[in-house]
């Protein structure tokens, strides 16, 4: 069971690294703001939010399951790895030819059409991605490196590179060649402290991990809905200037994500490790208060702050997306308590209960988003969001009451 120091170390080294790279790509998104208008900047959170379905097969809610595996049993590291990424490549190919046919069919622009097909190339990249061995052996500081160095590459290319809305496609490049200069680095340290990756389908192991994983890819499909759909939505019943105006206020909602998630990297080894209901019971508490904490915080800095945020950050001619960031500031709050309860489940074996919570949730973000955008735009989207995030807060508390009582009682 991890004490106060490992955890505030632990918390510190992460979220330092989260947040040191989250202020340099946010220095980028500021700069890109100004530079390739509402409009390009549309683009961006536009293709970014339609290719982020077709990545989510690529993870197939491999990286959670392998974290639980391997927090338990270092040996199996390289099993995990080497049959992983292999199956990723050849599952890359297939996605990406099926994503080109859709982009082809799509009624957009060319520059559009050109973007998505480029932040395509993203579902290879992310398939020989090891930062699940990282977090399950708790060598953090590589991830926090890896993101503080991609977004430096990022800012970098983008200042050099970009500088009018014509260079939209330059920025979608840039960010593809950054995240696969950062993956080929890890890789190389992967094969230092572990070994090298050698190509390996072993189908009936596959088999195991794709059965233990799918209601993972789906709960992942449908947190993807009600954070992303808003997103296309908009690009596709909107104006790209609105989408863009959203994607200003979203961009800051990310960055009050960042502690969250790392208080989930944190804990989640270990709990997937105890099962003395006493150490177990602790170990919630002290993820409890790191968690809730967290959430009110950040939820009332950024309600509060949301006007100047707006306007210092990006200019007037973003002042319409201060409401839409204080919506989702409320939703922050919520988000904190649904992660404590719902991400738990995910490794106490409970994936198909948790896929039903985040399935309610992403039904009630379609219809929501279907009533609210046409009448209300950026704002309505935001609307979606929190009221689905609702939604999926009354599925996780009972899920959560309910299989952590069966937990504690085999763990006594």
């Amino acid at each position: 069971m991890q004490n106060w120091k490992t955890i505030l170390t632990n918390f510190i080294s992460l979220s330092g690294g989260e947040l040191l790279s989250k202020g340099i790509a946010f220095i980028t998104t500021i700069y890109l703001a100004r530079v390739i208008s509402p409009e390009g900047f549309g683009i961006l959170g536009y293709t970014t939010a339609f290719v982020s379905y077709f990545l989510l097969f690529i993870d197939f809610g491999f990286d959670i399951i392998s974290v639980k595996k391997i927090a338990n049993n270092k040996s199996i590291i390289s099993k995990y790895v080497n049959n992983i990424i292999s199956f990723r490549i050849l599952l890359a190919s297939l996605i990406f030819l099926f994503l080109t046919l859709i982009i082809f069919l799509l009624n957009e622009t060319l520059i559009i059409k050109f973007a998505l097909l480029i932040t395509g190339v993203n579902l290879f990249v992310q398939a020989f991605t090891t930062e699940f061995v990282f977090q399950a052996t708790e060598k953090i500081k590589y991830l926090s490196i890896k993101v503080v160095a991609k977004n430096i590459i990022i800012l970098v290319l983008v200042l050099f590179f970009v500088k009018t809305i014509s260079d939209v496609l330059w920025v979608v490049g840039i960010s593809v060649f950054a995240n696969f200069i950062m993956n080929i680095w890890l890789l190389k340290i992967y094969h230092k402290y572990f070994e090298s990756f050698k190509w390996l389908i072993d189908r009936k192991f596959l088999k195991a991990l794709f059965s233990e994983s799918f209601p993972l890819i789906i709960s992942s499909f449908m947190i993807s809905i009600y954070y992303n759909l808003d997103m296309v939505m908009l690009g596709n019943m909107k104006t790209q200037a609105e989408v863009g105006i959203y994607n200003t206020s979203y961009k800051i909602f990310l960055i009050g994500l960042i502690p969250l998630g790392v208080i989930v990297k944190i804990f989640l080894p270990a709990l997937s490790k105890i099962k003395d209901s006493v150490k177990l019971k602790e170990t919630l508490k002290k993820y409890g208060i790191m968690m809730f904490g967290a959430g009110i915080i950040i939820s009332t800095f950024v309600f509060f702050t949301a006007k100047y945020s707006i306007e210092i950050i990006f200019g007037i001619e973003y002042t319409n997306a201060v409401i839409p960031l204080m919506i989702l500031a409320l939703n922050l709050l919520v988000i904190s308590v649904n992660v404590y309860f719902g991400n738990p489940l995910t490794v106490w074996g409970k994936q198909k209960a948790y896929s039903i919570a985040i399935t309610f949730g992403a039904i009630a973000n379609i219809i929501l988003n279907i009533i609210l955008i046409p009448e209300y735009s950026y704002n309505g989207a935001a609307l979606a969001t929190l009221l689905s995030e609702v939604v999926v807060f009354v599925g996780v508390l009972i899920l959560f009451n309910k299989h952590f009582k069966s937990i504690t009682i085999q763990g006594k």
